[in-house]
């Protein structure tokens, strides 16, 4: 009887016929997040006085003077502050006017996010882009995370990244830094995030994983008139150039890592529009020439999903999971003509819709946050963007609401169920 079952088995296994194990993956981008004590200490900074220096034209924390949230926290603002390990007093916002933040509402939130884990999203590993360390994660997971293992760090700026997984998944085989995509070469102030990379043992075989979060304010090819402008990857614009350089440390891990599984992925927050890309009808290099060989130093890459993605070697191979809303009709529609607009006109309207608290409810609706799979997986659908709705949006606290009610994120998880 246990060699036919055996055989049974193998029969099963070599014939297609046995049931693919499924695995959910969600990536999710929290916004400065910040654990719990984290949380209060910086509530306490901003609501600390200011006073502005004369001398220097810097406001400094002082005995007396203007609270932290009532000062503009526009980019590079006048306030000595180390952004690299508190977040701006700005983080919430309505109607473009700062909301101050105190520990009940951070509270709620901390309570509305769990909720949404342990009830719609239930994920087997969910990648975190902007959470303080691994506290920050056990704060929002159910019954403190004790069903999940956490892998983080503490070094950096305070944009970290972690994996949560399920512990019957089992312990990490490797969780390690990418420090490459940091870009380590450049100062201190200019050094971008790096990457977390978890290897799993699943089923007697590698799983590995990679998060990223991209260097921000380079979206879209949509925005840019050839090689010129806002989101010309190969252009002039500072952003772009940094991201740029984190294309080939990106394209290394893939070719490394690929080396011995085709069971891998990459996800996180790209903050660039691959399917941008993928329908932009332009060379892949400025120089034109085979993104399957190495990047010559006089090239500049337009394409980041062409130039990771070219197929050399085979192993490497990585499908790009189509994204969708289905919330309502509306939503649907926008989405698509989200991922492929006629015109940059066209792609701001539809975010506008999707952001709206009756589709998706976040600031960021689509068009950042990615999942690739190797082929060593498949996706028995696409991946979902799931809706905050009203809890994507911030209001500010009234006479009859002593404390604020804060969004949970300005971008919504993307989840999708992959099989091996």
């Amino acid at each position: 009887m246990f060699r036919y079952i055996a055989f049974l088995s193998l029969f099963l296994c070599s014939s297609g016929l046995a049931e693919a194990r499924e695995l959910k993956l969600v990536t999710w981008n929290l916004g400065w997040h910040l654990s719990r004590s984290e949380a209060a200490s910086w509530i306490q900074k901003c609501g600390a006085p200011f006073r502005r220096n004369n001398a220097t034209g810097l406001w400094e924390p002082a005995a007396t003077g203007t609270p932290g949230w009532q000062l503009e926290w526009k980019r590079d603002a006048p306030i000595v502050w180390d952004i690299a390990q508190w977040p701006p007093c700005n983080v919430y916002e309505a109607s473009f006017e700062v909301v101050p933040v105190t520990v009940a509402a951070y509270d709620k939130r901390l309570d509305q996010i769990k909720a949404l884990i342990a009830g719609t999203l239930m994920p087997d590993i969910i990648a975190f882009q902007e959470v303080s360390g691994e506290q920050a994660v056990r704060d929002v997971l159910p019954n403190a995370g004790a069903d999940y293992y956490v892998c983080s760090f503490s070094d950096y700026k305070v944009q970290r990244l972690a994996f949560a997984w399920k512990k019957e998944l089992g312990p990490a085989k490797e969780c390690s830094v990418e420090k490459p995509l940091s870009l380590p070469s450049l100062s201190a102030k200019d050094q971008v995030r790096p990457g977390l990379s978890l290897e799993l043992e699943v089923d007697a075989g590698k799983f590995r994983l990679l998060n990223v979060h991209l260097k921000s304010s380079c979206v879209t090819p949509v925005e840019a008139s050839g090689d010129n402008g806002r989101g010309a990857l190969a252009g002039n614009d500072q952003a772009c150039k940094i991201l740029q350089q984190q294309i080939v440390p990106l394209e290394r891990w893939i070719e490394t890592k690929s080396a011995d599984t085709a069971r891998f992925v990459i996800l996180g927050d790209f903050n660039r529009s691959l399917w941008h890309e993928l329908h932009a009808s332009a060379t892949i290099r400025t120089d034109g020439s085979d993104p399957s060989g190495p990047l010559p130093a006089t090239a500049k890459v337009r394409s980041l999903i062409g130039e990771v993605n070219d197929g050399t070697p085979n192993s490497s191979k990585l499908a790009l999971l189509k994204e969708v809303c289905p919330i309502n009709q509306a939503a649907k529609a926008a989405c698509e003509k989200a991922e492929n607009p006629g015109s940059v006109d066209e792609w701001r309207d539809a975010t506008k819709t999707l952001a709206a608290v009756e589709a998706l409810g976040c600031r960021n609706p689509v068009g950042l946050d990615h999942i690739l799979i190797a082929t060593g997986l498949s996706a028995p659908g696409e991946a979902q963007k799931i809706a905050l709705g009203r809890q994507g949006r911030t209001l500010p606290a009234d006479a009859t609401h002593p404390n604020a009610l804060l969004a949970l994120s300005d971008h919504c998880p993307l989840l999708a169920t992959i099989q091996y």
